[in-house]
């Protein structure tokens, strides 16, 4: 047997050991307590019970009357090709006609003509794109991007002059923002920087073959 009083020194210093419940535990118990639908996780919530046995399947007897559809009318369609009744996607391209269109159009628009100055688009050095028109349920959309290239020339004051012109050609720019860039094959010399002038001048006319361009295109 164990004395008394070794017994009791013993028991002193055994530690008392205690639970008490920590933060996390009470957390875990309540994300226990939580039911599907009160979660927060996803975006929607669960449908309720109540409206849920709205949506049960239904099996489906094969004897019974489908109900009556309307059909739906087709898209009347004038400019497509007769095939394409219904107004669906069709593409039509006119790469190569607007590239041979703009060249003589350029050609023959009206340049500065004055008892000193005398200057024309003497070539179309370049015009490579592409052009379309797209019919898309019974509407008809014409696109372009086409860049242009071309040679001027002529005689200011008696002198011989000559320069160069880009036009980048956007059917989204159209017809509001149509740029022209006028260069000369002499930047130090007075009557080519004259001539520049005289060719800035022509833009109007420019623009006026470039419209007949677009028209023609949207009429095909």
């Amino acid at each position: 047997p164990v004395p008394e009083s070794h017994a009791n020194q013993t028991s002193r210093c055994t530690p008392q050991i205690t639970f008490v419940p920590t933060m996390q535990n009470d957390m875990k118990t309540d994300i226990k307590q939580k039911t599907k639908a009160d979660s927060t996780y996803y975006y929607f919530k669960s449908t309720p019970a109540d409206v849920a046995k709205n949506y049960v399947p239904q099996k489906i007897n094969p004897e019974d009357k489908m109900p009556t559809q309307t059909a739906r009318a087709p898209v009347k369609n004038t400019t497509g090709s007769t095939w394409n009744k219904m107004g669906t996607w069709e593409e039509k391209d006119y790469s190569k006609w607007a590239q041979d269109r703009l060249k003589d159009l350029l050609k023959a628009a009206d340049c500065t003509k004055t008892s000193t100055c005398s200057l024309k688009i003497s070539e179309v050095t370049k015009a490579d794109g592409d052009a379309t028109i797209l019919f898309l349920r019974g509407k008809k959309r014409v696109g372009f991007d086409i860049e242009i290239k071309a040679k001027w020339k002529g005689k200011v004051n008696g002198k011989s002059v000559s320069g160069h012109i880009q036009i980048p050609l956007d059917s989204d720019d159209w017809p509001d923002d149509v740029e022209i860039d006028y260069t000369v094959e002499k930047t130090d010399c007075d009557h080519h920087m004259e001539a520049r002038r005289y060719m800035r001048a022509t833009k109007a006319s420019i623009v006026k073959q470039l419209e007949i361009f677009y028209e023609e295109l949207n009429n095909k």
